[in-house]
């Protein structure tokens, strides 16, 4: 009789040790399951993060060497364009090749400020002032036989404008989210931790919960 309460005894401890190791994994897990799934969306942020980061560096480089190219290349050809008509007005023995030649000397002035631009409502009035100009010396040009576009020239000067507004809306977001990262990792770092110390317990629980079940079942366990 003491034999068979002693083992009910016994059999109704290891039940209570099981299901204390129930409850506490129970806990555990789902507190666990939040955590995890807050860490994964965390760190693809971060990820994200600085992929943006490194992306906008390439694009600052990329924009910034765009920018001077274009500027450089629609001045290249639009002295080419005028110098080729100057030469054929002179043949031609034109009236109207000073006023070609101060056009010309106008426009220089303004390519040196898009040059060296770096305000964009500035370099915005500069390409409005060139193109009328242009148009001045497509009409000059015209009165003396002599027919001339310069759009190819605008087109460059516009992508040169549109490649330095793009390069201006980004050149300063990599400094603006450069803590961003770091911020991420903190909270990461944070999270790890309880993360990582609810994993050891639920693994804890887990064994012990292991070896009550075998030797509630009457399992031998070493």
């Amino acid at each position: 009789m003491t034999e068979m309460i002693e083992k009910i005894d016994t059999n109704k401890l290891m039940e209570l040790v099981i299901d204390k190791h129930n409850k506490f994994i129970g806990v555990f897990k789902e507190e666990f399951s939040g955590l995890d799934e807050k860490l994964n969306a965390i760190k693809k942020q971060a990820q994200e993060i600085k992929k943006e980061i490194e992306t906008n560096g390439t694009k600052i480089i990329v924009l910034n060497e765009k920018y001077f190219l274009y500027f450089h290349q629609a001045k290249k050809q639009r002295e080419e364009l005028f110098n080729t008509v100057i030469e054929k007005m002179r043949h031609a023995n034109a009236t109207n090749t000073n006023d070609v030649a101060r056009i010309s000397s106008r426009i220089e002035e303004l390519e040196k400020k898009l040059q060296n631009s770096r305000n964009i409502d500035d370099e915005d009035k500069a390409i409005v002032e060139i193109k009328k100009l242009l148009y001045d010396f497509e009409s000059e040009a015209r009165k003396s036989g002599i027919i001339v576009t310069s759009k190819t020239i605008l087109d460059i000067l516009y992508e040169a404008n549109a490649s330095h507004k793009e390069l201006i809306s980004i050149m300063d977001k990599p400094k603006q989210d450069i803590s961003s990262p770091k911020d991420f990792e903190t909270q990461i770092g944070e999270i790890e931790g309880r993360h990582n110390w609810l994993k050891r317990r639920i693994e804890s629980h887990n064994a012990a919960l292991a070896y009550w079940v075998k030797q509630k079942g009457g399992i031998k366990v070493e």
